[in-house]
């Protein structure tokens, strides 16, 4: 999150409490809740792919 304006800085607390509450209504990481945030969410080429990555490391481990 290095050198994010204040305001997208804003929009990934968001997201992280969003992802909370769904964790909590069992929704965790379904399809309806990403498909939610489809479009607004803007990356550097590749990041999309590396925070994949770490989502489904993070859910190996878990297991």
């Amino acid at each position: 999150m290095k050198g994010l304006p204040e305001e997208a800085i804003k929009e990934v607390m968001d997201f992280i409490e969003f992802l909370r509450s769904k964790k909590e209504n069992g929704k965790r990481g379904s399809p309806e809740a990403i498909l939610s945030h489809l479009g607004k969410w803007k990356f550097e080429k590749g990041e999309l792919d590396n925070i994949l990555s770490d989502i489904q490391k993070f859910r190996e481990l878990e297991d």
